[in-house]
């Protein structure tokens, strides 16, 4: 494969990645802002809580979706010689896939319980 090609799909799903990472960051961190200095009623409260629960599936189902696209990159290189592709062969993907599905539902749960308290 061209690797000028395999760049390009490497810088995209890096791309993809960090936008999600900033959208999780910025979302997470407004929902909290608006939990503490807001005085919140029922509507807003079931509001919020809709806004994190949705947000944080998102976020797992696009981290999960460029986790898989990196683990696809580091396989589709074919040269024994790329440190990209050698470096992401021994890269333990599914480890990472489950530590960003703990954190998304952490995240959500501890928002939860501090938007109803």
């Amino acid at each position: 494969m061209d690797q000028h090609l395999i760049a390009q799909r490497a810088h995209n799903a890096e791309l993809g990645f960090n936008t999600t990472r900033m959208t999780f960051l910025m979302g997470n961190a407004a929902s909290i802002a608006i939990t503490c200095f807001a005085h919140l009623n029922s509507q807003t409260q079931l509001a919020l809580t809709a806004f994190v629960i949705i947000l944080n599936i998102a976020s797992f189902l696009s981290f999960d979706t460029e986790l898989k696209m990196f683990a696809a990159l580091s396989q589709d290189v074919g040269d024994e010689n790329s440190v990209y592709a050698n470096g992401g062969k021994q890269t333990p993907w599914g480890a990472f896939r489950i530590f960003c599905l703990v954190i998304c539902i952490v995240a959500a749960v501890t928002q939860v319980m501090a938007i109803n308290a």
